[in-house]
């Protein structure tokens, strides 16, 4: 097998991460079947009871790990370079072609997982060259949340079609102009993931169809890196140094009432509603043209996956089966990992029409037919151009380095990257 390397793979640093063990049953000649995650706390309390369901209804035996989110790939790099990863592992497609290229990851095709109530493009998010490597958790889109409560008492509103990005920028001042102490958005210049939505909203895909290189200009990242850059000026989005103190939740301005709007991919209004105490409104990103939300995409960016290594290949596709199927252990999960794949689990999940997991439904359920074609999986080196897309930011935020220089740094590294 091709070697790992936390550098090459993944672009992470160099400090492996121990991953959280957590109790199963004992295994036999080969050890019990382990089943690995990344997220926050409330994702690792679901799955646990997802698995104590799986357990209870005689599943195989198995053993859990989790860890944040980088941690997890630094730890997932080093255990497939030495032919340890788990059997059954979550796999975001920041890392996905990486490594379903490598041969680290099981076809599946082969294991007999019902897929057969899936969203079409949920079930398929997994195809690589033709041979299924992993099934989607979920679909997801990316989003705003909203605190109109507080937008209302500063005297302000949300437009019905949406803000445009010209639109949001006049709002996130007046916010920050009426509201003393308080910014109008957190500051998104480092946020690959949405640049992605404001790339395709200048009329390209983030990559081109083969994923061999960047199809976004220079320009357009340019304008994006300029957007945030006026927006710290304008004090209407926070100082560099404040944005590094706010990356965690329970920190973010949002949950500290400093600010009335957050983005996210649609299902985390969940880890922040609870720190909210107004309803979050779940809204489509600004836009280019008011009403066009054929920037935005829904997919299912999360996969469940099988090491090529493993040795309990069946088990591990039942597991699965059971995590996208089972009633109790669709309940268990909810919309943690994103909303639901299928109808049945969407309307075992969305009984409450007042919790913020229903509003996260029901905004992926309203944007079918109005955003544009799903982009292919990520392509390889992904993972590397997310870290180097917010290290640049960041480095812009602080005065050492430009909009233009950044922009230019960028389109470098992603040809160095992607082998252009």
């Amino acid at each position: 097998m091709t070697k790992f390397t936390r550098r090459t793979l993944l672009g992470l640093g160099a400090a492996t991460a121990a991953a959280t063990m957590l109790p199963g049953c004992s295994g036999g000649k080969s050890g019990p079947m382990r089943v690995s995650w990344y997220g926050p706390d409330p994702v690792t309390k679901a799955l646990n009871n997802a698995l104590n369901a799986w357990k209870a209804s005689g599943g195989a035996e198995y053993t859990a790990e989790s860890a944040p989110f980088d941690d997890y790939w630094d730890k997932l790099a080093t255990q497939t370079s030495g032919n340890n990863a788990p059997d059954v592992l979550r796999m975001s497609m920041s890392y996905f072609s990486d490594y379903a290229g490598r041969s680290a990851l099981k076809d599946l095709g082969s294991l007999g997982i019902d897929t057969s109530g899936l969203d079409k493009d949920v079930a398929s998010s997994g195809v690589a060259d033709g041979k299924n490597f992993g099934i989607g958790q979920s679909s997801i889109s990316y989003s705003m949340y909203v605190d109109e409560a507080a937008v209302k008492q500063a005297g302000g509103s949300v437009p019905a079609q949406g803000w445009t990005w010209d639109k949001f920028a006049e709002f996130a001042k007046g916010y920050a102009g009426a509201v003393q102490g308080s910014y109008g958005s957190s500051d998104q210049a480092g946020n690959f993931q949405l640049f992605e939505v404001w790339a395709r909203q200048h009329g390209t895909e983030l990559f081109a169809d083969d994923g061999g290189k960047l199809a976004t200009s220079k320009d357009t990242v340019q304008e994006w890196f300029q957007y945030w850059a006026d927006l710290r000026a304008a004090k209407a989005t926070p100082a560099q140094n404040v944005s590094a103190e706010t990356t965690a939740i329970e920190k973010s301005l949002i949950a500290k009432g400093k600010a009335p709007v957050q983005f996210g991919w649609v299902q985390q209004v969940t880890f922040y509603q609870p720190l909210v105490k107004s309803p979050l409104s779940v809204l489509p990103v600004p836009q280019g043209t008011a009403g066009d939300l054929k920037g935005q995409f829904v997919k299912g960016l999360d996969l469940w996956c099988v090491s090529a290594a493993s040795k309990h290949p069946e088990d591990a596709a039942k597991l699965i089966g059971f995590l996208l199927n089972d009633e109790k252990a669709i309940k268990a999960i909810g919309i943690l990992l994103g909303v639901p794949p299928s109808k049945k689990a969407r309307d075992l999940v969305s009984a409450d029409a007042g919790s913020a997991g229903a509003r996260a439904i029901k905004y992926v359920e309203e944007l079918a037919g109005k955003v544009g074609p799903s982009p292919k999986p990520w392509p390889k080196g992904y993972g590397e151009l997310l870290t180097g897309f917010g290290r640049i930011a960041e480095n812009i935020g602080f005065g050492k380095a430009t909009p233009a220089s950044g922009a230019t740094e960028f389109v470098d590294l992603a040809g160095k990257t992607l082998g252009q």
